[in-house]
């Protein structure tokens, strides 16, 4: 338990010195929640005009492929003919600059022709130690799933910071997805 406070005591407060520099906003963030699962969940329909399903199918394997350094391993589920990948994939968690971490989720592309759609959920920050998992649970969560008294304060305020950036994160993909979904390119394959 000595261990694991002065670990955590390390992690958090060594950043304090930067944070003059660079001051994150700890305060809780606004996160997407879905009114029926009451999950975080980041969804959308985007318009493609003039696309087929098999394009937007194309170009969103191949953004994954791009995304997602071990795409074989992140991918559940891939059907070209019903328009549909999901992924468990997964984003780095930082903290103050420090690693956190990681944060799981669940990434879900439907096409059809002439639009997409997107659902990124089950978001939870997991930390792996040789001594057990230290992540902070589930973004649901308004409180992280460790408690330490007289650290609280501190942990709550990593939980805010650690959920504000993974928000920023998945909103950066889901820009970088629209980019590659809507991009006007001849296929590679017509020369």
């Amino acid at each position: 338990m000595k261990q694991l406070l002065l670990l955590l005591a390390l992690l958090l407060a060594t950043p304090l010195a930067h944070a003059q520099k660079v001051k994150e906003d700890d305060s809780p963030p606004t996160l997407p929640i879905d009114p029926d699962t009451h999950l975080v969940t980041y969804t959308g329909v985007v318009e493609v005009p003039g696309t087929s399903q098999a394009q937007l199918y194309s170009r969103a394997y191949e953004w994954v492929v791009k995304s997602y350094k071990s795409a074989p391993d992140v991918l559940q589920m891939q059907d070209k003919e019903s328009g549909k990948i999901i992924l468990k994939g997964n984003t780095h968690a930082l903290i103050r600059g420090r690693d956190g971490g990681i944060v799981n989720h669940t990434f879900s592309i439907y096409l059809k022709d002439g639009k997409y759609k997107y659902d990124v959920t089950d978001f939870v920050n997991v930390n792996p130690t040789p001594k057990g998992d230290y992540g902070l649970g589930h973004f649901e969560n308004d409180k992280p799933s460790i408690t330490m008294p007289m650290m609280n304060g501190i942990i709550q305020k990593s939980w805010n910071i650690l959920r504000r950036n993974t928000d920023a994160d998945i909103k950066a993909m889901l820009a970088d997805l629209q980019a590659a979904m809507t991009v006007k390119t001849k296929d590679k394959s017509d020369f």
